[in-house]
């Protein structure tokens, strides 16, 4: 009996012997396999799942084979069970603490076996060995779980988008891609594409990549589409699908200045096309982008003429000068403005200005040279053809900058001679001219008030054209030749009255009259500035005046253009 007892303490201690030897040998097994699978985390993580498992079916396997072994081994290997079990759960403590829920999940189904094992041993006595193995397989599930994290791959049509921690993580993602889609085309949106989820195994503290799986759902989404915008000095004005359809917008606004000669164009504004992303739902209108890129930037502006105003007038209150409001309106003559015209004081400023550059080939007439020959049967101041010469031609060059067709530059590049000039030669008198000979302009017949100008006029009740100028008087004051010339008419002419006519040297032809008396007779020479007559009203006159006009081919003209 003693011997027996013996014997058991021996079995006893050499069963814990072969526990603690066991546990340590565990222990190293376990560090390897933990430093093996994190080196290659991403390919083997299945892999030791599925030994896991494998090790836990042979552990039952040999459960079941060991039914038939003796039954009063079984409390013997119960008890070293647990003294293993103490001792691998403290060499596994650090790694329990970690454990997540795939690890419980097999930490339990360990625990069921164990139990289901211990129930058969109870029944059947087995090796403490199998026990020890269970439980060892047990904590090597354990520590496995602690270094490692289950996610999933998420995939859409066949291609992986990213990695989540969980289905609900991707149900919060599926949701906030459905408030950006609808935020972006302004109307409800639900997601319906297909996502299959397949599990993976991550190193313990590494984190999914929500975020980017987010963005890939919302690019699959097709919310958003390319498109290419234009901008004028920063300001983006529209859009369109491609590049191509902006260039050729931009291509019209400067047609109207483009020709054969232009070899180049730009727009002074800084225009840029870029790409940019838009709601899938934008819709384009390249009509109204055409009308914006072909507009204005600002309108032209006008005034109306109201009683009172004058030119000057208009100008100052527009700040402008009377010269720049002459230029904005070359067809208004500012001396006869009317009610209610309208006047351009400020120009419309396109939105695009069109700078070109064209070549221009043009000839130049070169005027002949000329040299003078004295002739002493000439008057002085005169001149004479002794002997015609010729232009001469030149072809030139140029480089021309316009702006919006107005041309602001020019650069000659070249001048070639195609025709010489020959010399012109003109006789000059030099014989003392007569004091009765035209100088060729006019001096004013008379001091006086102008009383009616040269166009029609409204007199008698009527309208009528008046031929001169009437330039009034006192009674008898002295009418003088505007120019040298011969009396070809002096006397009574109608409505005219008293009258003397002048015909000068180059043919033009003056009327004075309405005189209270004559001073020179037909025939005679006259001077500049020689008495011919006294102020009257005689004929048809309303008030003592002249009648001053002046016929250029038996046209009466403006004596204002001559004076």
């Amino acid at each position: 009996m003693r011997n027996s007892q013996q014997d058991n303490e021996l079995n006893t201690h050499s069963l814990r012997r072969v526990v603690s030897d066991t546990a340590l040998w565990a222990k190293n097994r376990l560090k390897a396999a933990a430093a093996a699978c994190k080196a290659k985390a991403k390919t083997s993580a299945g892999v030791c799942q599925e030994k896991a498992k494998a090790a836990a079916t042979v552990c039952h396997d040999m459960a079941l084979v060991g039914k038939d072994k003796a039954k009063a081994a079984a409390t013997v290997c119960h008890d070293m069970a647990l003294v293993g079990a103490v001792n691998g759960g403290k060499l596994a403590r650090a790694q329990w603490d970690k454990t997540s829920a795939w690890g419980r999940e097999y930490w339990e189904k360990a625990g069921v076996l164990a139990n289901k094992v211990r129930v058969r041993v109870d029944r059947h006595p087995v090796s403490p060995l199998l026990y020890i193995t269970l439980l060892c397989v047990g904590i090597g599930a354990i520590s496995f779980n602690g270094m490692y994290t289950k996610a999933y791959v998420a995939y859409v049509g066949g291609q992986e988008v990213g990695v989540v921690a969980s289905e609900e993580e991707l149900s919060n993602i599926v949701g906030n891609v459905e408030t950006r889609v609808a935020s972006v085309l302004g109307e409800e949106y639900s997601y319906d594409a297909e996502i299959t989820l397949a599990p993976t195994y991550l190193d313990a503290g590494t984190q999914t990549n929500a975020r980017a799986v987010e963005d890939a759902l919302f690019e699959d989404t097709g919310a958003m589409m390319d498109a290419y915008a234009i901008s004028v000095d920063g300001q983006e004005l529209g859009y369109a699908q491609t590049s191509e359809e902006l260039e050729q917008m931009l291509d019209q606004v400067a047609e109207p200045y483009l020709n054969d000669q232009t070899v180049e164009h730009k727009f002074t504004q800084d225009v840029e096309i870029f790409p940019v992303e838009l709601p899938s739902n934008t819709e384009f209108t390249p009509d109204t982008l055409q009308a914006t890129l072909s507009g204005n930037k600002e309108e032209a502006e006008y005034v109306t003429v109201e009683r009172g105003d004058t030119f000057n007038s208009i100008a100052e209150a527009a700040g402008l000068t009377g010269d720049q409001l002459q230029e904005f309106n070359p067809e208004v003559k500012s001396s006869r403005l009317t009610v209610g015209d309208q006047l351009l004081v400020k120009q419309a400023e396109p939105l695009l200005t069109v700078e070109t550059v064209v070549t221009e080939t043009y000839e130049e007439t070169i005027q002949s040279p000329v040299e003078y020959v004295d002739n002493a049967n000439l008057y002085e101041g005169t001149t004479q053809l002794k002997e015609a010469g010729q232009d001469g031609v030149e072809q030139v060059e140029a480089r021309v900058t316009l702006v919006n067709g107005v041309e602001t530059q020019r650069e000659e590049v070249s001048r070639t001679t195609v025709q010489e000039a020959t010399t012109t030669y003109m006789y000059q008198g030099t014989k003392e001219k007569p004091a009765t000979a035209s100088n060729g302009y006019f001096i004013w017949p008379l001091s006086g008030t102008i009383t009616s100008e040269f166009g029609y006029r409204n007199i008698f009740g009527g309208t009528s054209f008046h031929s001169g100028l009437d330039i009034a008087a006192p009674y008898g004051t002295t009418i003088s030749a505007a120019d040298g010339g011969t009396v070809t008419f002096a006397g009574w002419r109608g409505s005219y009255g008293y009258t003397v006519i002048i015909t000068h040297d180059d043919g033009t032809v003056t009327y004075y009259a309405h005189c209270s008396s004559l001073l020179v007779n037909a025939g005679e020479k006259v001077f500049q500035g020689q008495a011919i007559a006294r102020v009257g009203m005689t004929g048809t006159a309303t008030g003592y005046h002249c009648h001053f006009e002046v016929r250029v081919g038996g046209q009466s003209v403006n004596p204002r253009n001559y004076l």
